[in-house]
C-alpha cells in the first residue's frame, strides 16, 4: 500500500499516524503519516524527488515533500505542489496516489482555515478511498472529515466520522491509524470540556503507540494528556506528562515541539504561581523559537511571557512583551491577509474596472461641459472688449459666474467621487464577509445533501442531516438580513416605526425563543423578572427584538458549554434598560477598540463548535438603538464575562 512505499523515502525515521498541527491554546489534532521536519529532511525529500526514475516514484516522493511543507508551515507552497501532484496522479490513473494528494490538499486547506474547500476535498477523497477498500485510507479520510466538521461547527457530524473511522480502523493491519483516531476523538472531548473522557482516549492511544514504539507519536500523546490533566485541575500531573514529552522532543531535535512544550509548561507553572520557573522555560523557548522563523510560535511565546511578567508585577516588561506579541501576530497574519486580499482583488477586479470606467466617463463629461462653458465665456469676453469700457462690469460679472460654476462643479464632482468610494468600500467589505460566511453554510448544505443521498434508508442519519440543513439555512437568513441592514445603515435608508412598547415583554420573548438553542449547547439562559415593572418605552418592537436576538446570540456564541447567560430589565431615570450578562471569556482592551467594527481583527475566541462571526451583529444593534434615541453600553474584563446594556428613554421622562 501507499503508506509502506512512502517509508522507503525516509530510512532514518519511522513514520506514524500522529498529531502535529499546533492551535493556539489547544491540543494538536491531525491524522497523518509524518516524516521528520528539519531542513535536512526537506533537502533529502527534494533529492529523492529529483532522483525518481518513473512518474509514479516521483509522485510518491512529491507527497513526502508536500507533507514536509505542511509540517513546516509552508502552506502556500505545499498547496501548489499538492495541486500539481493531484493533476499528475489523475493523468497517471493511479487512484491510491490521488487519495494521498487529496488528503494532503484537504489538510492544507484546513491549515489555511478554508474549511469549505477542506470538506469538499475530503469528501472526494472518501469516495476514492472506499473504492480502493483500503481500511487504512478509509479510516484516515474519516478522521480528516471529523477534524474538518469539528472546526466547521458541526459537532455531531464530527463525532460520527471519528466513530466511523475507528470502526473501519479495526480492519487495518496495525493499530497506528486507530491510535490517531483515538487521539483526535480525545481532542474532540477535551474541546467540549470533558477532560475525563479525553484522558481515557489519550491513554488508550498512548498504549497503542508505545506498542509500536514511535517516539514522536508517544510524545504528542503525552502532550495531549498534559493538556487534559491541566483542564481537570491536576497541574502536577500535567507537568509530569509535559516534561516526559519535552525529553523526547529534545532527543529528536524537533525544535517547534520543544519551544511549544516549554510554553505549555510555563503556562501551567504560571497558574500554579511558580513564576520564576515559568519565565525560565520561556527564556529557553524563545531561544529555540528564534531558529524557526515562525511568527506564530513567537507570538504565542511573547503572549505567555507577558502574562507571566504581569503576574509577577513587572508591568513595564509585561507591556514590552505584549508589544512583541502584537508585532509577531501581525507578521503571522500578514501572509494570510495578503493571500486573501489577492483573491478578493481577482474576484472583484472586474467590478472595480467598471467603477473606474464610470468615473472616467463622468470626468470626461464634466471636462466637456467646462470647455463649452469657457468657450461661451470667451466669446462674451470678446464681445465685451469690442463694446468698450461700458461692458467692463458685465465681463466681471460673467467671470464671477464662471468661477462660482466651476466651484460648484468641483464640489459636486468631489462629492460624487466620495460617495462612489464609500459605496465601493462598503461593497468590498460586505463581499469579503460574504465570500467566507455564506460559502461555509452553502458548502455544508451541498455536503449534507450528498450524505443523505448515500444513506436515504437510514432515518436517524436523514433526521440528523435535516437538522443540519435547517441550522445552515437559518444562519444564511441571518447573514443576508445583516448584510441588507448594514447596507441600509450605510446609505441612510434604514427606517424605524416607533410605538409604545413594554421592554421586559420583548426581552422575555427573545429569551424564550433562544432557550432551545442554549439547551442544545448545554448553556443556562435565564430571564430575571424585574422586581418593579419599568415604564414603557417608545421604540420599534420588531427592530428591538432584532437587537435582543443579536445580543443574546452573541453571548451564546462566546460562552462555553455549562456557562450562564442572564437577561433582565430595570429603570435608571430617565432610562429604561435591559442587560444581557454572560460568564464567557470577556473582552480585553484590544477587543473593546474594535468591538463595533465589522469583521474585527481582534475578537474573543468562540466557544467550541462555533464558527467565525461576521462582526456585523453588534454594529447593527448599536445603530438600531441610535435611530430610536437609545444607547448600547458594554462592561467587561478578560476572564470575567461581559455585560451588554441597552438603554431607551422612558415615555414618562
Amino acid at each position: 500500500m501507499l503508506r509502506y512505499l512512502l517509508l522507503l523515502l525516509w530510512p532514518a525515521a519511522v513514520w506514524a499516524a500522529e498529531p502535529s498541527v499546533e492551535r493556539s491554546g489547544a491540543v494538536a489534532a491531525t491524522i497523518e503519516v509524518e516524516p521528520p521536519d528539519g531542513d535536512d529532511s526537506l533537502a533529502a525529500a527534494e533529492a529523492a524527488y529529483a532522483a525518481a526514475t518513473s512518474e509514479a516514484a516521483a509522485l510518491r516522493a512529491l507527497a513526502g515533500v508536500v507533507n514536509l511543507h505542511r509540517r513546516r508551515g509552508d502552506y502556500a507552497e505545499g498547496l501548489a505542489r499538492a495541486r500539481d501532484g493531484l493533476e499528475r496522479a489523475r493523468a497517471l490513473g493511479d487512484q491510491a496516489l490521488q487519495v494521498e494528494f487529496l488528503y494532503l490538499r484537504g489538510r492544507l486547506y484546513w491549515n489555511l482555515t478554508d474549511y469549505p474547500q477542506a470538506l469538499e476535498t475530503h469528501l472526494e477523497e472518501l469516495r476514492l478511498s472506499q473504492a480502493l477498500d483500503d481500511p487504512f485510507l478509509v479510516a484516515r479520510t474519516h478522521g480528516g472529515l471529523g477534524l474538518t466538521y469539528q472546526r466547521f461547527g458541526r459537532s455531531e457530524d464530527a463525532l460520527h466520522h471519528f466513530e466511523r473511522g475507528l470502526a473501519v480502523a479495526a480492519r487495518a493491519p496495525d493499530g497506528r491509524i486507530r491510535s490517531s483516531l483515538l487521539n483526535s476523538l480525545g481532542v474532540y472531548h477535551l474541546d467540549r470540556g470533558e477532560p475525563a473522557r479525553a484522558t481515557e482516549l489519550f491513554s488508550e492511544a498512548l498504549r497503542l503507540r508505545e506498542s509500536y514504539g514511535n517516539a514522536r507519536a508517544i510524545a504528542e500523546t503525552l502532550t495531549n494528556l498534559g493538556q487534559a490533566a491541566e483542564a481537570a485541575g491536576d497541574s502536577t500531573r500535567a507537568l509530569d506528562y509535559l516534561q516526559r514529552a519535552l525529553t523526547t522532543f529534545e532527543a529528536l531535535k524537533y525544535r517547534r515541539s520543544i519551544a511549544t512544550t516549554h510554553r505549555r509548561m510555563a503556562s501551567v507553572l504560571r497558574r500554579m504561581g511558580r513564576l520564576d520557573e515559568a519565565l525560565s522555560h520561556l527564556r529557553v523557548a524563545l531561544q529555540v523559537a528564534g531558529t524557526l522563523d515562525s511568527s506564530e510560535v513567537m507570538a504565542e511565546l511573547w503572549l505567555e511571557q507577558s502574562l507571566a511578567l504581569e503576574a509577577r508585577g513587572e508591568f513595564a516588561a509585561a507591556l514590552a512583551a505584549q508589544r512583541s506579541h502584537a508585532a509577531a501576530s501581525e507578521r503571522a497574519r500578514g501572509t494570510e491577509d495578503r493571500r486573501r486580499m489577492a483573491e478578493l482583488r481577482a474576484r472583484y477586479g472586474e467590478e472595480q474596472r467598471e467603477l473606474e470606467i464610470a468615473l472616467l466617463r463622468r470626468s470626461q463629461e464634466l471636462q466637456k461641459a467646462e470647455l463649452s462653458d469657457r468657450r461661451s465665456q470667451t466669446l462674451a469676453l470678446a464681445a465685451g472688449l469690442i463694446g468698450g469700457v461700458a461692458f467692463l462690469g458685465a465681463i466681471i460679472a460673467v467671470q464671477v459666474v464662471r468661477l462660482r460654476s466651476a466651484r460648484r462643479l468641483h464640489v459636486a464632482t468631489e462629492h460624487a467621487r466620495a460617495r462612489a468610494e464609500d459605496a465601493d468600500r462598503l461593497k468590498s467589505r460586505l463581499l469579503q464577509i460574504a465570500s467566507h460566511d455564506l460559502k461555509v453554510p452553502l458548502t455544508a448544505l451541498h455536503a449534507t445533501a450528498g450524505l443523505i443521498a448515500r444513506s436515504p434508508d437510514d432515518p436517524d442519519a436523514v433526521l440528523r442531516h435535516a437538522a443540519g440543513i435547517q441550522a445552515d439555512t437559518a444562519r444564511m437568513r441571518t447573514l443576508v438580513r445583516d448584510f441588507l441592514d448594514a447596507s441600509a445603515i450605510e446609505d441612510g435608508s434604514l427606517v424605524v416605526q416607533p410605538a409604545s412598547i413594554d421592554l421586559p415583554a420583548v426581552a422575555h420573548q427573545a429569551v424564550q425563543s433562544l432557550a432551545p438553542v442554549a439547551a442544545q449547547k448545554e448553556q443556562h439562559l435565564h430571564w430575571v423578572e424585574p422586581a418593579v415593572r419599568p415604564p414603557r418605552v417608545r421604540a420599534d418592537a420588531e427592530r428591538l427584538r432584532q437587537v435582543f436576538d443579536n445580543l443574546i446570540g452573541n453571548a451564546l456564541k462566546f460562552t462555553q458549554a455549562g456557562g450562564t447567560i442572564t437577561v433582565t430589565c430595570g429603570e435608571s431615570t430617565p432610562w429604561v434598560y435591559a442587560e444581557v450578562r454572560d460568564n464567557g471569556p470577556g473582552l480585553g482592551p484590544a477587543e473593546f477598540a474594535r468591538i463595533f467594527s465589522p469583521a474585527p481583527a481582534v475578537a474573543p475566541r468562540s466557544a467550541p463548535g462555533e464558527g467565525d462571526s461576521t462582526g456585523l451583529g453588534l454594529v447593527i444593534a448599536r445603530e438600531l438603538l441610535t435611530l430610536q434615541g437609545g444607547r448600547l453600553e458594554v462592561e467587561s474584563q478578560p476572564g470575567k464575562g461581559a455585560t451588554f446594556r441597552l438603554l431607551l428613554a422612558s415615555t414618562h421622562a
